[in-house]
């Protein structure tokens, strides 16, 4: 009996120091997660938390997951925010900011695609002009959603007028009519 009651005391207590560590952690993640000069130990905090994940809820999870597409973004490591905006959207779908975070993203792909499309305008060769042109219509569409799904719940000029220049740039005359 006594051997019993000290195993269960004893996995009481490690599973209590265990939730304390996860609740310590991601109370050191929200306190780093908005300081410019802490991104490093955001970043650090945020994957170490991404791990334990199974300890978190998932409006955790896709909030660690916004915050480190933040940094990512404001950093210049487009990929990384890109997968880490899209984990967040998976876990909270109807968030209009990750939304348009991921249309500025994907905009810029489209400005790298768009200079490749002139590119090869300008070097007369249609072959590459119709390849360049499908990547970046490609693009383009995958931003439009994310911009639309934005413009329907924070509708602004801004957002409005990306979505013509898209759509005039993708020569959609149907959708820009609507």
């Amino acid at each position: 009996k006594k051997t019993l009651l000290i195993t269960t005391l004893l996995f009481f207590s490690i599973t209590m120091v265990n939730a304390q560590d996860i609740k310590d952690l991601y109370l050191s993640y929200m306190t780093t997660r908005m300081s410019e000069g802490e991104n490093t130990k955001t970043i650090a905090t945020a994957h170490e938390l991404l791990n334990r994940s199974s300890e978190l809820n998932d409006k955790q999870i896709a909030n660690v997951n916004f915050h480190l597409a933040r940094i990512y973004a404001s950093t210049g490591v487009l990929e990384k925010a890109i997968n880490h905006y899209e984990a967040s959207l998976k876990l909270a779908p109807d968030y209009y900011v990750t939304h348009h975070a991921l249309g500025f993203l994907h905009l810029k792909k489209c400005e790298i695609l768009g200079q490749a499309v002139s590119a090869s305008a300008k070097a007369k060769d249609a072959a590459l002009n119709e390849k360049a042109f499908q990547a970046y219509k490609r693009e383009a569409n995958k931003t439009i959603l994310y911009f639309e799904k934005s413009q329907a719940c924070d509708p602004d000029e801004t957002t409005m007028d990306i979505l013509k220049r898209l759509y005039k740039s993708i020569r959609d005359t149907t959708a820009l009519a609507t």
